[in-house]
């Protein structure tokens, strides 16, 4: 069965909640609280997110030093200073796996498949997997595994956060700035790979005080839409008095938790449903992308790079 946009959307909740329900989250506790030793995670297009919120996670809760980068990095990194590398991916089975595990790290998998000879971390659903050209239900999905993990498993916060449904009034535009948190920035990478994926928009990502040095320029002479990431700062304070008379719209994402994890998985989710208006406003579908044909043979690429 083929699914558009909007039912993948109507089904997004009920997918995040039925992978809590159904997944061992204290066997996922268990083997994500014994990484006590540096960490590199790592993702591509919408897992690129989950290693970004993977790391967040680990850097705080497990007292380590994470990053996250994409698979092909780790074959440039001087792997002396980490012990552990954590991989993010739906499948389990791309070339990005592969790499990833090319080395001689403790190897781990947050996956909905399981792969042989590494530490599996895998999350269950009873649904139909999810049939989208852009990640929704499995990019939050284990998003929700890792913030249970963070919340020791109590995940009424998720829920909370899953009812607070938002629809943004978004103007048409083909290019729309962001300007991301300060940290964590999972939702900062979920609105750039979305919009540079789908062909829905064109990104221009921003950080917050690097926006202070002279990024503004490219507004001078174009009426882009800004996207800001507002944490309630003074320097959120001032771009929104200064910002307006330069860009089309300005839609705020607000932070609504104190807890900067916590914070950083609402506003993917917001960010999602943000995603959706701007699709609806450009007469694109997520789910249903109209790419070019070159698409599915980089998908497939495995080779030196």
């Amino acid at each position: 069965m083929q699914y558009n946009m909007q039912d993948n959307y109507n089904m997004l909740i009920k997918r995040v909640l039925d992978t809590l329900d159904k997944t061992d989250l204290q066997k996922i506790k268990k083997q994500l609280a014994k990484i006590k030793e540096n960490t590199i995670c790592t993702g591509v297009g919408g897992s690129k997110v989950v290693s970004d919120y993977a790391s967040s996670i680990l850097n705080s809760k497990n007292n380590i030093s994470s990053i996250s980068c994409e698979p092909q990095e780790i074959n440039f990194l001087n792997l002396k200073p980490y012990q552990n590398v954590l991989t993010c991916s739906y499948s389990g089975t791309n070339y990005g796996v592969e790499m990833s595990f090319s080395n001689t790290l403790n190897k781990y998998l947050l996956s909905h498949n399981k792969v042989s000879n590494v530490n599996n971390l895998t999350y269950y659903s009873s649904y139909q997997d999810e049939h989208s050209f852009i990640s929704l239900a499995a990019t939050l999905m284990p998003m929700s595994i890792l913030l249970a993990y963070y919340l020791d498993n109590d995940f009424q916060i998720i829920k909370e956060i899953l009812n607070q449904t938002k629809t943004y009034h978004v103007e048409p535009n083909n290019v729309f700035e962001i300007i991301s948190a300060s940290y964590p920035k999972a939702a900062e990478t979920f609105l750039e790979s979305t919009m540079t994926e789908s062909g829905t928009a064109i990104p221009i990502l921003h950080g917050k005080y690097g926006y202070c040095h002279g990024r503004s320029t490219i507004a001078k002479d174009n009426k882009h839409s800004l996207i800001l990431m507002n944490q309630n700062t003074t320097l959120d304070n001032l771009l929104l008095t200064e910002l307006p008379q330069y860009f089309k719209q300005i839609i705020e994402i607000k932070s609504r938790y104190q807890d900067p994890i916590i914070d950083d998985y609402y506003r993917t989710y917001q960010a999602m449903l943000l995603t959706k208006e701007i699709a609806k406003i450009n007469h694109k579908d997520l789910s249903e992308v109209d790419y070019l044909p070159i698409v599915k043979k980089l998908y497939k690429f495995k080779g030196s790079m």
